[in-house]
């Protein structure tokens, strides 16, 4: 699903719900967001990676400078394995080091994709889960057209091997306006706090879920 990814259903076309099963099976790329605890964006992304008892092909893309990742994995699941890459955006440093660009940065998650997928047997749909973990992060030190083409290449390496893709953002989606993100993703998964721990999937122009249980 690369290119303008708002083509998945008319205004009377299958909902939510509905087209979950198809997300799975063909691939996804998922715009996470919300102003909640780390635990429970923490939670949102270990179902998202998928469960520890299936074969999965984990990519964590960590852009944030010092922030951890194993929270986000399944339990059971460490970086240690042999399905897990840590690809890591190395800012600059003190001692001149430039850093990564993010051009730079796309490629190798890239390679890291297309390294799962020369595997044999390649990878089938739904098994590259992949997550960037703070689309925040990314803002902060990058300009708006730099961090859209790092989105754009990473979310067309997702869509090539059918995975599913999450990208976090710890805040409400409307801060984002910035960038296109209903053709940079195929849905939107809202999460809050209160008055319990919930998520809502949106795939425009469909309607969105319920507020569901996390």
């Amino acid at each position: 699903m690369s290119g303008d990814r708002r083509a998945v259903g008319g205004e009377h076309g299958p909902s939510a719900v509905e087209l979950l099963p198809r997300f799975k099976r063909d691939g996804c790329n998922l715009l996470v967001s919300g102003a909640v605890s780390e635990s429970t964006a923490n939670r949102a992304s270990q179902r998202l990676l998928g469960s520890p008892n299936l074969d999965r092909k984990r990519v964590l893309v960590q852009t944030g400078e010092s922030e951890p990742v194993d929270g986000l994995l399944p339990p059971g699941v460490s970086t240690a394995d042999r399905s897990v890459r840590v690809v890591q955006h190395r800012t600059p440093s003190d001692d001149g080091d430039g850093g990564d660009s993010l051009a730079t940065l796309s490629r190798r998650v890239a390679e890291t994709v297309t390294g799962f997928d020369s595997l044999s047997p390649p990878l089938v749909g739904g098994e590259l889960r992949l997550v960037v973990t703070s689309l925040d992060a990314l803002l902060a030190d990058h300009d708006v057209r730099a961090t859209e083409r790092f989105l754009r290449s990473v979310t067309d390496a997702v869509s090539s091997v059918r995975g599913m893709g999450h990208y976090r953002y710890p805040g409400p989606r409307a801060d984002l306006s910035s960038l296109p993100t209903e053709r940079l993703f195929d849905a939107f998964v809202d999460l809050r706090d209160t008055p319990a721990t919930e998520q809502r999937l949106s795939i425009p122009p469909s309607r969105s879920t319920d507020w569901l249980d996390l």
